[in-house]
Protein backbone atom coordinates (compact mmCIF):
# COMPACT_ATOMS: atom_id res chain seq x y z
CA UNK A 1 0.00 0.00 0.00
CA UNK A 2 1.33 3.51 -1.13
CA UNK A 3 2.76 5.62 1.98
CA UNK A 4 1.55 8.83 -0.01
CA UNK A 5 -1.85 9.98 0.51
CA UNK A 6 -2.82 13.28 -1.71
CA UNK A 7 -5.43 15.66 -0.20
CA UNK A 8 -8.99 16.20 -1.29
CA UNK A 9 -12.05 17.81 0.17
CA UNK A 10 -11.54 15.98 3.73
CA UNK A 11 -8.31 18.02 4.09
CA UNK A 12 -10.11 21.59 3.90
CA UNK A 13 -11.12 22.12 6.81
CA UNK A 14 -7.18 21.81 8.44
CA UNK A 15 -6.05 23.64 5.38
CA UNK A 16 -8.39 26.55 6.43
CA UNK A 17 -7.26 26.57 9.20
CA UNK A 18 -3.58 26.88 8.52
CA UNK A 19 -4.63 29.70 5.82
CA UNK A 20 -6.20 31.36 9.12
CA UNK A 21 -2.80 31.40 10.73
CA UNK A 22 -0.76 32.91 7.68
CA UNK A 23 -3.81 35.58 6.95
CA UNK A 24 -3.48 36.53 10.81
CA UNK A 25 0.39 37.39 10.04
CA UNK A 26 -0.32 39.33 7.49
CA UNK A 27 2.33 42.25 7.54
CA UNK A 28 4.44 39.90 9.80
CA UNK A 29 7.90 38.07 8.78
CA UNK A 30 7.32 35.12 7.37
CA UNK A 31 9.58 33.19 10.20
CA UNK A 32 6.77 34.32 12.57
CA UNK A 33 3.74 32.43 10.64
CA UNK A 34 6.01 29.56 9.98
CA UNK A 35 6.55 29.38 14.02
CA UNK A 36 2.68 29.48 14.56
CA UNK A 37 2.01 26.91 11.92
CA UNK A 38 4.73 24.82 13.51
CA UNK A 39 3.00 24.43 16.26
CA UNK A 40 -0.34 23.90 14.86
CA UNK A 41 1.43 20.59 13.17
CA UNK A 42 2.69 19.58 16.48
CA UNK A 43 -0.76 19.52 17.88
CA UNK A 44 -3.30 18.67 14.48
CA UNK A 45 -1.47 16.89 12.22
CA UNK A 46 1.79 15.07 13.83
CA UNK A 47 0.99 12.21 11.93
CA UNK A 48 1.34 13.46 8.59
CA UNK A 49 4.70 15.71 8.23
CA UNK A 50 4.63 15.44 4.90
CA UNK A 51 1.53 16.42 3.99
CA UNK A 52 1.31 19.37 6.47
CA UNK A 53 4.92 20.94 5.19
CA UNK A 54 3.66 20.35 1.51
CA UNK A 55 0.56 22.40 2.32
CA UNK A 56 2.94 25.29 3.67
CA UNK A 57 4.80 25.49 0.91
CA UNK A 58 1.73 25.61 -1.38
CA UNK A 59 0.53 27.94 0.68
CA UNK A 60 4.01 30.04 0.30
CA UNK A 61 4.19 29.70 -3.59
CA UNK A 62 0.22 30.93 -4.24
CA UNK A 63 1.31 34.00 -2.25
CA UNK A 64 4.95 34.44 -3.35
CA UNK A 65 6.49 37.56 -2.08
CA UNK A 66 10.22 37.34 -3.07
CA UNK A 67 10.18 39.36 -6.41
CA UNK A 68 7.88 41.58 -4.91
CA UNK A 69 10.26 42.41 -1.98
CA UNK A 70 13.75 41.72 -3.86
CA UNK A 71 14.30 45.49 -5.29
CA UNK A 72 13.35 47.14 -1.97
CA UNK A 73 15.03 45.00 0.08
CA UNK A 74 18.54 45.32 -2.31
CA UNK A 75 17.53 49.16 -2.33
CA UNK A 76 17.14 49.71 1.92
CA UNK A 77 20.59 47.25 2.17
CA UNK A 78 22.33 49.98 -0.29
CA UNK A 79 21.65 52.61 1.25
CA UNK A 80 21.70 51.74 5.46
CA UNK A 81 25.31 49.20 5.12
CA UNK A 82 28.26 49.80 4.69
CA UNK A 83 31.08 50.74 6.91
CA UNK A 84 30.26 48.60 10.12
CA UNK A 85 28.61 51.58 12.99
CA UNK A 86 30.37 51.33 16.33
CA UNK A 87 27.29 53.11 17.88
CA UNK A 88 23.52 52.75 18.20
CA UNK A 89 22.99 56.81 16.91
CA UNK A 90 25.20 56.08 14.36
CA UNK A 91 23.14 53.09 13.63
CA UNK A 92 19.74 54.54 14.14
CA UNK A 93 21.19 57.77 11.92
CA UNK A 94 21.74 55.50 8.70
CA UNK A 95 17.99 53.91 9.33
CA UNK A 96 16.92 58.00 9.67
CA UNK A 97 18.64 58.75 6.51
CA UNK A 98 17.48 55.46 4.93
CA UNK A 99 13.87 56.23 5.83
CA UNK A 100 14.12 59.86 4.36
CA UNK A 101 15.69 58.76 1.21
CA UNK A 102 12.87 55.61 0.70
CA UNK A 103 10.11 58.34 2.39
CA UNK A 104 8.94 55.47 4.63
CA UNK A 105 9.23 55.11 8.29
CA UNK A 106 12.50 53.72 10.20
CA UNK A 107 10.35 50.50 11.75
CA UNK A 108 9.35 50.36 7.50
CA UNK A 109 12.88 50.44 7.48
CA UNK A 110 13.75 47.97 9.59
CA UNK A 111 11.68 45.22 8.36
CA UNK A 112 12.62 45.97 4.82
CA UNK A 113 16.41 45.39 4.75
CA UNK A 114 15.84 41.61 4.78
CA UNK A 115 12.76 41.26 3.20
CA UNK A 116 13.69 39.19 0.59
CA UNK A 117 15.10 36.17 2.69
CA UNK A 118 12.32 33.70 2.53
CA UNK A 119 11.77 33.83 6.58
CA UNK A 120 11.98 37.72 6.98
CA UNK A 121 9.51 38.63 4.20
CA UNK A 122 6.47 40.20 5.20
CA UNK A 123 3.38 37.69 4.71
CA UNK A 124 1.27 39.20 2.04
CA UNK A 125 -2.26 38.18 0.37
CA UNK A 126 -1.88 40.24 -2.97
CA UNK A 127 -4.74 38.39 -4.23
CA UNK A 128 -6.64 38.13 -1.14
CA UNK A 129 -6.83 34.66 0.96
CA UNK A 130 -5.99 31.27 -1.33
CA UNK A 131 -8.60 28.94 -1.57
CA UNK A 132 -8.10 25.47 0.48
CA UNK A 133 -8.87 23.87 -2.97
CA UNK A 134 -6.06 25.81 -5.01
CA UNK A 135 -3.50 25.00 -1.44
CA UNK A 136 -4.69 21.16 -1.67
CA UNK A 137 -3.93 20.92 -5.30
CA UNK A 138 -0.27 22.68 -5.10
CA UNK A 139 -0.13 20.63 -2.07
CA UNK A 140 -0.66 17.52 -3.96
CA UNK A 141 1.50 18.54 -6.75
CA UNK A 142 4.30 18.87 -4.49
CA UNK A 143 3.97 15.43 -2.95
CA UNK A 144 3.73 13.81 -6.24
CA UNK A 145 7.20 15.79 -7.54
CA UNK A 146 8.92 14.86 -4.59
CA UNK A 147 7.58 11.51 -4.96
CA UNK A 148 8.81 11.19 -8.32
CA UNK A 149 12.30 13.02 -7.90
CA UNK A 150 13.56 9.81 -5.75
CA UNK A 151 11.54 7.50 -7.75
CA UNK A 152 13.57 3.89 -9.22
CA UNK A 153 10.58 3.22 -11.83
CA UNK A 154 7.69 5.41 -13.08
CA UNK A 155 4.61 4.15 -14.91
CA UNK A 156 2.29 6.32 -15.95
CA UNK A 157 -1.08 5.09 -17.74
CA UNK A 158 -2.78 7.76 -19.88
CA UNK A 159 -6.59 7.60 -21.47
CA UNK A 160 -7.28 10.12 -24.18
CA UNK A 161 -4.35 12.24 -25.35
CA UNK A 162 -1.17 11.44 -24.50
CA UNK A 163 0.75 13.77 -27.01
CA UNK A 164 1.77 16.83 -24.55
CA UNK A 165 3.03 14.26 -21.95
CA UNK A 166 5.11 12.32 -24.66
CA UNK A 167 6.24 15.15 -26.30
CA UNK A 168 7.17 17.10 -22.79
CA UNK A 169 8.91 13.98 -21.63
CA UNK A 170 11.26 13.96 -24.72
CA UNK A 171 12.10 17.79 -24.68
CA UNK A 172 12.91 17.17 -20.83
CA UNK A 173 15.12 14.59 -22.32
CA UNK A 174 13.70 11.72 -20.15
CA UNK A 175 14.73 8.42 -20.25
CA UNK A 176 10.44 6.65 -21.75
CA UNK A 177 9.43 4.35 -23.56
CA UNK A 178 5.69 4.48 -25.15
CA UNK A 179 3.78 1.43 -25.59
CA UNK A 180 -0.50 1.14 -26.07
CA UNK A 181 -2.49 -0.89 -24.40
CA UNK A 182 -5.14 -3.25 -25.20
CA UNK A 183 -7.68 -0.80 -24.22
CA UNK A 184 -6.27 1.54 -26.16
CA UNK A 185 -4.47 3.54 -23.17
CA UNK A 186 -1.30 4.62 -23.47
CA UNK A 187 1.76 3.78 -21.35
CA UNK A 188 4.94 5.72 -20.62
CA UNK A 189 7.46 3.52 -18.59
CA UNK A 190 10.04 5.80 -17.38
CA UNK A 191 13.52 5.44 -15.75
CA UNK A 192 13.60 6.59 -12.32
CA UNK A 193 16.25 8.94 -10.65
CA UNK A 194 17.38 5.94 -8.31
CA UNK A 195 18.31 3.59 -11.57
CA UNK A 196 20.89 6.45 -12.86
CA UNK A 197 24.51 6.43 -11.92
CA UNK A 198 25.15 10.30 -13.14
CA UNK A 199 23.12 13.81 -13.04
CA UNK A 200 20.33 12.29 -10.93
CA UNK A 201 19.68 15.33 -9.13
CA UNK A 202 18.95 17.10 -12.79
CA UNK A 203 16.96 14.16 -13.90
CA UNK A 204 14.99 14.09 -10.93
CA UNK A 205 14.10 17.65 -11.25
CA UNK A 206 13.16 17.21 -15.53
CA UNK A 207 11.26 14.19 -14.28
CA UNK A 208 8.96 15.94 -11.54
CA UNK A 209 8.76 18.82 -14.21
CA UNK A 210 6.48 16.62 -16.49
CA UNK A 211 4.41 16.02 -13.70
CA UNK A 212 1.81 19.83 -14.36
CA UNK A 213 0.63 17.84 -17.11
CA UNK A 214 -1.48 15.67 -15.78
CA UNK A 215 -4.00 18.31 -14.45
CA UNK A 216 -5.09 17.88 -18.46
CA UNK A 217 -5.22 14.29 -18.83
CA UNK A 218 -8.81 12.63 -18.96
CA UNK A 219 -7.76 10.26 -16.87
CA UNK A 220 -4.42 8.44 -15.58
CA UNK A 221 -3.05 6.00 -13.39
CA UNK A 222 0.00 6.85 -11.92
CA UNK A 223 2.94 3.75 -10.24
CA UNK A 224 6.05 4.53 -8.97
CA UNK A 225 8.65 2.84 -6.63
CA UNK A 226 10.13 5.59 -4.88
CA UNK A 227 12.55 5.57 -1.79
CA UNK A 228 12.10 7.19 1.59
CA UNK A 229 14.91 7.35 4.05
CA UNK A 230 14.58 3.59 4.99
CA UNK A 231 13.25 1.73 2.22
CA UNK A 232 11.22 1.39 -1.28
CA UNK A 233 7.54 1.83 -1.03
CA UNK A 234 4.87 1.90 -3.19
CA UNK A 235 3.20 4.90 -4.51
CA UNK A 236 -0.25 4.38 -6.69
CA UNK A 237 -1.99 7.42 -7.81
CA UNK A 238 -5.18 7.34 -10.04
CA UNK A 239 -7.47 10.19 -11.55
CA UNK A 240 -9.06 12.25 -10.16
CA UNK A 241 -6.50 14.29 -8.46
CA UNK A 242 -6.92 17.56 -7.32
CA UNK A 243 -3.97 19.33 -9.36
CA UNK A 244 -3.61 23.21 -10.35
CA UNK A 245 -3.83 24.21 -13.73
CA UNK A 246 -1.02 23.75 -16.21
CA UNK A 247 0.84 26.80 -16.20
CA UNK A 248 1.46 28.68 -19.43
CA UNK A 249 5.22 27.87 -19.63
CA UNK A 250 4.58 24.37 -19.88
CA UNK A 251 3.41 24.93 -23.22
CA UNK A 252 6.81 26.28 -24.74
CA UNK A 253 7.77 24.24 -27.27
CA UNK A 254 10.58 22.24 -27.26
CA UNK A 255 13.40 24.98 -28.15
CA UNK A 256 16.32 22.17 -29.40
CA UNK A 257 13.95 20.74 -32.03
CA UNK A 258 12.87 24.63 -33.20
CA UNK A 259 16.94 25.64 -33.39
CA UNK A 260 17.18 22.10 -35.49
CA UNK A 261 13.89 22.81 -37.60
CA UNK A 262 15.00 26.23 -38.58
CA UNK A 263 18.46 24.94 -39.56
CA UNK A 264 17.43 22.41 -41.43
CA UNK A 265 14.95 24.49 -43.78
CA UNK A 266 18.04 26.79 -44.31
CA UNK A 267 20.18 24.32 -45.17
CA UNK A 268 18.25 21.45 -46.90
CA UNK A 269 16.48 22.78 -50.11
CA UNK A 270 15.82 19.30 -51.65
CA UNK A 271 14.71 17.73 -48.28
CA UNK A 272 11.03 17.94 -47.11
CA UNK A 273 11.02 18.45 -43.08
CA UNK A 274 8.39 17.09 -40.96
CA UNK A 275 7.85 17.94 -37.37
CA UNK A 276 6.85 15.30 -34.99
CA UNK A 277 5.32 12.45 -37.86
CA UNK A 278 2.29 10.32 -36.08
CA UNK A 279 3.85 7.52 -33.35
CA UNK A 280 4.97 4.22 -35.49
CA UNK A 281 3.98 0.96 -33.73
CA UNK A 282 6.59 -1.07 -33.04
CA UNK A 283 4.49 -4.16 -31.77
CA UNK A 284 3.10 -3.21 -28.59
CA UNK A 285 5.65 -0.38 -28.40
CA UNK A 286 5.53 2.73 -29.67
CA UNK A 287 8.34 4.92 -31.42
CA UNK A 288 7.52 9.00 -31.69
CA UNK A 289 10.23 10.48 -34.27
CA UNK A 290 10.81 14.08 -33.95
CA UNK A 291 11.35 14.98 -37.20
CA UNK A 292 10.91 13.23 -41.14
CA UNK A 293 13.25 14.37 -43.49
CA UNK A 294 12.61 12.94 -47.22
CA UNK A 295 14.05 13.42 -50.10
CA UNK A 296 13.25 11.29 -53.47
CA UNK A 297 10.38 8.68 -51.64
CA UNK A 298 12.90 8.18 -49.45
CA UNK A 299 12.14 8.92 -45.23
CA UNK A 300 15.11 9.36 -42.37
CA UNK A 301 13.62 9.39 -39.12
CA UNK A 302 15.55 12.17 -36.97
CA UNK A 303 14.52 11.20 -32.69
CA UNK A 304 16.37 14.10 -30.58
CA UNK A 305 17.77 12.22 -27.23
CA UNK A 306 18.35 13.76 -24.16
CA UNK A 307 19.71 12.08 -21.12
CA UNK A 308 20.85 8.34 -22.26
CA UNK A 309 22.75 5.39 -21.93
CA UNK A 310 23.65 2.88 -24.03
CA UNK A 311 21.74 0.71 -22.92
CA UNK A 312 18.79 2.80 -23.76
CA UNK A 313 19.73 3.64 -27.70
CA UNK A 314 20.52 -0.17 -28.07
CA UNK A 315 16.85 -0.81 -27.00
CA UNK A 316 15.83 2.20 -28.85
CA UNK A 317 17.47 1.34 -32.16
CA UNK A 318 15.67 -2.22 -31.59
CA UNK A 319 12.44 -0.92 -31.58
CA UNK A 320 12.89 1.12 -34.92
CA UNK A 321 13.76 -2.18 -36.00
CA UNK A 322 10.68 -3.97 -34.69
CA UNK A 323 8.66 -1.12 -36.43
CA UNK A 324 10.45 -1.83 -40.01
CA UNK A 325 11.80 1.43 -39.61
CA UNK A 326 16.29 0.85 -40.69
CA UNK A 327 16.52 4.80 -41.93
CA UNK A 328 16.67 6.59 -38.24
CA UNK A 329 19.42 9.17 -36.30
CA UNK A 330 19.53 9.75 -32.93
CA UNK A 331 20.94 13.58 -32.39
CA UNK A 332 22.50 12.54 -29.10
CA UNK A 333 24.50 15.31 -26.55
CA UNK A 334 27.26 13.34 -25.36
CA UNK A 335 27.51 15.48 -21.95
CA UNK A 336 24.14 13.93 -20.85
CA UNK A 337 25.24 10.24 -20.44
CA UNK A 338 23.80 9.59 -17.34
CA UNK A 339 25.72 6.17 -16.58
CA UNK A 340 29.41 8.29 -17.33
CA UNK A 341 29.91 6.12 -20.54
CA UNK A 342 31.05 7.24 -24.13
CA UNK A 343 28.43 7.06 -27.13
CA UNK A 344 29.13 3.30 -28.28
CA UNK A 345 29.90 2.52 -31.82
CA UNK A 346 27.89 1.24 -34.60
CA UNK A 347 24.73 3.36 -34.04
CA UNK A 348 23.44 5.99 -36.27
CA UNK A 349 24.37 8.68 -33.75
CA UNK A 350 25.01 12.69 -35.33
CA UNK A 351 26.26 14.24 -31.62
CA UNK A 352 24.49 17.83 -30.63
CA UNK A 353 25.47 20.79 -28.82
CA UNK A 354 25.18 24.65 -29.24
CA UNK A 355 26.01 24.53 -32.47
CA UNK A 356 22.91 22.84 -34.52
CA UNK A 357 23.80 24.66 -38.18
CA UNK A 358 26.70 21.51 -37.92
CA UNK A 359 24.10 18.94 -36.45
CA UNK A 360 21.65 20.48 -39.39
CA UNK A 361 24.24 19.53 -42.24
CA UNK A 362 25.52 16.51 -40.83
CA UNK A 363 22.15 15.07 -40.93
CA UNK A 364 21.16 16.86 -44.79
CA UNK A 365 24.82 14.81 -45.53
CA UNK A 366 23.29 11.66 -44.81
CA UNK A 367 19.62 11.84 -46.05
CA UNK A 368 21.97 13.12 -49.33
CA UNK A 369 23.93 10.55 -49.40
Amino acid sequence: MSTLTVLDETDFDWIGEALDVVVAATGQPWRVALEHLDDARRSEQSRAPTRFAAVVNAIQRLLGGRARNANAARTARTLVLGKPTLTAAEREARIAYAAGELEITCAAVETMLWSDLPRERPVELPRGRPAERDVAAHANLSLVQRAMMRAQTVELRVRGDAGPLIHTAAARGLLTTVSRGDDGNTMLDIVGPLMLFHRTGVYGRALASLMPLLAECEGFELSLLSRSREQLYPVDIASPVLLPPVPANMQVPDTRLLRLLKELKRAAHDIVVTLRPHPISAGRSLVCPDLGLERDGRVTFVELVGFWTSEFLVKKLELYGDAGINDVVFCVDEARSVANETLPDGLPIVRYGRRMADTAAELVARVMS
